[in-house]
């Protein structure tokens, strides 16, 4: 997996696609950003996930949202390597955090976004993975989005809030009915 940019530091995004709706526009300033690519190819998905694990986990993110952000990286990117090839061989993951958001990103080179809603058929043993993102998304005050790029492709974007943490508690809610992705800001500082 060959990384594209790391920066532990304040980073502007780019201006979103022409006529994306704001919905779809990148998250604003960027505190941490982490970007690599991988293979398109299924066995890069575990490597991916514990990619994302070991740099989210560097940035502070508590184990409860570790497991969460886990599970969505590994169905972003087995999204990407099983739909995204033959017009892709390779994707991206990026993770992004704000001072109140953190966003995971996949971006493959396929042309055709994911069909919506996310219906599936009972009888179906697959299908769900979206559907899964989109719920832990907005049970942690979040979104799924889904947007074409400028070049060729589309990304699928999990955002989730996000709260700094200090002495074990988030200072923006009530202790255990904290709906963000909570960041220990002792850990992040060593």
């Amino acid at each position: 997996m060959g990384t594209i940019s790391t920066s532990p530091f304040t980073t502007r995004h780019g201006p979103a696609a022409p006529g994306a709706p704001a919905s779809c526009r990148p998250p604003g300033r960027a505190v941490f950003v982490h970007a690599f690519c991988l293979p398109a190819v299924p066995a890069e998905v575990p490597g991916a996930r514990r990619r994302a694990a070991r740099v989210l986990r560097e940035w502070g993110l508590r184990e409860d949202g570790l497991h969460t952000a886990q599970l969505v990286i590994s169905e972003l990117v087995g999204n990407a390597v099983r739909h995204a090839v033959p017009h892709t061989t390779r994707a991206t993951v990026r993770l992004t955090r704000t001072s109140a958001t953190l966003t995971l990103t996949v971006h493959d080179g396929h042309p055709a976004l994911p069909r919506l809603p996310f219906a599936t058929d009972p009888e179906q043993d697959g299908g769900r993975g979206l559907m899964i993102v989109d719920c832990l998304a907005r049970e942690a005050g979040g979104a799924l989005q889904i947007c074409r790029t400028p070049s060729r492709g589309k990304e699928v974007r999990a955002v989730f809030r996000a709260a700094d943490c200090a002495h074990g508690h988030a200072t923006a809610c009530p202790a255990g009915l904290c709906p963000y992705m909570q960041f220990d800001v002792e850990r992040r500082a060593r």
